[in-house]
């Protein structure tokens, strides 16, 4: 009988473990929300007389949500307040855009009066050098005899520096009134366009090196080309005109760039004699072309 007994309360217990075991997790979630919605009362009594003063119920959902809110709106608050706010100069080590800028700006100043400084200093001390007759002796020694390697022969004009000349003679000649438009280089016209023959560009024999500058005002819409076969360069300008600059050697704009009358899009430089590229100008109005050479006024 006891051997028995023991067995059956063996079985119970482990019944009632497995009972427990079964329990499903909707079970212990409803459990675990049970607690946190369990109400509790807050009271404040007077010691002497036990009088209530303050009660209030609580639970701990609504403790956690109030302190959480609290700490969170805290530090969203301090966040906004020292990124906003004058404060944040406090910080160590904080720098503003604006002080640097100053630092930047000072520092620049500072050097152009030391250098100004010493340019005054040097030539107040040649004025008393001039008024006292006492010049130092390596300038009258200076003076007496040139510089090494000095020869009269640098001082003749090089036909480069005379192409140069001719170039600015012969932009100081075109320029034009604003409504007009200006030559985007210096030279003569050798072919004149034929649309009737398929050749839209107006041939230009042009001085090289020289720069290439926009007929009018314009966006650049396109640069296409190669090295080999030079580069071409379309403008947008206003009431749907369009002009083109074909062979060029070198390109100093970008597709999207605003350029204004007379300003540097391109270069031409010295011809190679195994693969000439000539230059060429196009322009167009609301899609048809026009005559180049009468609208920049070129001559043959």
């Amino acid at each position: 009988m006891t051997l028995a007994r023991a067995a059956l309360g063996v079985f119970l217990t482990f019944e009632n473990v497995k009972k427990s075991a079964r329990r499903s997790r909707k079970e212990v979630f409803q459990h675990w929300l049970s607690k946190w919605r369990h109400r509790y009362r807050l009271v404040l009594l007077d010691e002497s007389s036990f009088e209530e003063r303050f009660s209030m119920v609580l639970n701990r959902r609504n403790v956690f949500l109030s302190v959480g809110g609290s700490v969170l709106f805290l530090i969203v608050s301090t966040t906004f307040l020292i990124a906003y706010t004058p404060l944040r100069e406090y910080i160590p080590g904080y720098s503003s855009t604006s002080l640097r800028r100053d630092a930047v700006k000072l520092n620049a100043v500072t050097d152009s009066l030391v250098d100004l400084v010493a340019y005054q200093e040097a030539f107040i001390q040649h004025i008393q050098f001039m008024v006292g007759g006492s010049l130092p002796p390596d300038t009258l020694t200076s003076a007496a005899s040139p510089p090494a390697g000095w020869s009269a022969e640098r001082l003749k004009t090089s036909e480069r520096e005379l192409k140069l000349r001719q170039e600015v003679e012969a932009r100081e000649a075109a320029v034009t009134k604003p409504g007009e438009m200006v030559q985007p280089v210096a030279g003569l016209a050798l072919r004149t366009a034929n649309p009737a023959q398929g050749r839209y560009g107006l041939e230009i024999d042009a001085l090289r090196p020289s720069d290439v500058v926009a007929v009018e005002n314009g966006t650049v819409l396109a640069i296409d080309g190669t090295n080999s076969l030079g580069y071409s360069v379309t403008l947008h300008h206003s009431e749907d005109r369009v002009s083109r600059y074909i062979g060029l050697s070198r390109v100093k704009t970008r597709v999207g760039s605003e350029l204004r009358k007379g300003e540097t899009l391109g270069r031409l430089l010295e011809q190679d004699p195994e693969n000439p590229i000539a230059f060429k100008v196009e322009l167009w109005t609301n899609g048809r072309p026009i005559n180049a050479a009468e609208e920049l006024g070129y001559r043959k």
